[in-house]
């Protein structure tokens, strides 16, 4: 059986599973709590959160961080650059709770690790574990924290929309200058 409804009813239905959602979430539930009583998966719980006003510190940011990338789509994952000749590419490691970054351009390769707040610090280390030369092929599988980061990472967010803002506008462009002197740190190391 199909249920017709019009715009109107499917707006009013938004707003009330919204305010809803969030009222579970002010009397103290958590996602899991809410998924597990409202039976909504993760990402319709983050949907509906996204544009409530909802405190997020580095700790809960690094929380959010896991869920948004292994549950939604709602950050990007692949970024161009310069005239599509550079390119970054994210991916969630559920299993290590880490974000891998795959960073490609006409003279190297580089991947490595990332992860916005990790372990629910204000910082964002980056760091990288395999290095190709593209023009003489020669490859580096060597782990090495070199102890760069992000020259900047909010401290706070006032909501979830907020950290996704960051996640797909400032981050990845943040995240160039540290993969640079990688780069650069490997071709001084190996070449």
């Amino acid at each position: 059986m199909k249920i017709i409804i019009t715009e109107s009813q499917y707006n009013n239905l938004f707003e009330k599973n919204s305010k809803l959602i969030y009222k579970m979430w002010n009397d103290g539930m958590d996602f899991y709590d809410i998924s597990e009583y409202t039976g909504l998966d993760l990402e319709q719980i983050l949907f509906l959160l996204k544009d409530k006003e909802i405190h997020i510190d580095c700790g809960f940011a690094y929380q959010l961080v896991s869920m948004i990338f292994s549950h939604t789509d709602l950050v990007n994952k692949k970024y161009s650059f310069e005239d599509d000749t550079v390119s970054l590419e994210l991916q969630w490691d559920g299993f290590g709770g880490y974000l891998i970054f795959e960073y490609e351009d006409i003279d190297s390769k580089l991947v490595g690790f990332a992860t916005p707040y990790w372990d629910g610090n204000c910082r964002t280390p980056v760091d990288g574990s395999y290095f190709e030369d593209m023009e003489s092929n020669d490859n580096y599988d060597d782990y090495d924290n070199q102890g760069f980061t992000l020259s900047y990472t909010p401290k706070s967010f006032e909501s979830i929309s907020e950290l996704i803002n960051f996640l797909n506008n400032e981050y990845p462009k943040l995240l160039f200058e540290p993969i640079q002197e990688l780069i650069h740190y490997y071709r001084s190391k190996y070449m």
